[in-house]
């Protein structure tokens, strides 16, 4: 499998390269900015795209939509520090197939990148909380 990992951190891209060789992933392209990952993924035409949101240039948001207009297919994985309504609606309206935040990487990638590929749905349980608070203020998770 080759995934293209899209972080302008070299510590979060570390850390996704090191949970994706323990997941045994053959090939991990790494993209410093958004448009370093439209052209890689042009490219190497990747089994999965994980972007970060907030990326210099040009952020994961608009480098999915130039990813999707020349690889319709190809699963996307959005990560990002916070969770809101708007960004979570407009990720998945971009095309994401998985929404993660960043503190959830470590639990969830690997499960995000096995929804995706199949066409699944995933989004992080700290995002979804944003959510579930969102809608439903009054109820409250333990």
């Amino acid at each position: 499998m080759r995934v293209l990992v899209a972080d302008d951190s070299p510590i979060v891209q570390d850390a996704i390269t090191g949970l994706l060789r323990d997941a045994d992933v053959m090939t991990i392209i790494r993209a410093m900015d958004g448009a370093e990952a439209v052209r890689l993924a042009a490219e190497s035409d990747p089994d999965v795209v994980i972007l970060d949101y907030d990326m210099p240039g040009m952020n994961g948001i608009d480098a999915a939509r130039a990813i999707r207009e020349r690889a319709p297919a190809t699963p996307l994985i959005l990560i990002t520090a916070t969770a809101s309504e708007y960004l979570i609606a407009t990720a998945l309206t971009a095309g994401f197939g998985g929404f993660l935040l960043k503190r959830d990487v470590g639990e969830d990638l690997v499960r995000a990148i096995e929804a995706v590929r199949f066409g699944a749905t995933f989004v992080s349980p700290g995002a979804a909380r944003a959510l579930y608070e969102r809608y439903l203020p009054s109820a409250r998770l333990a």
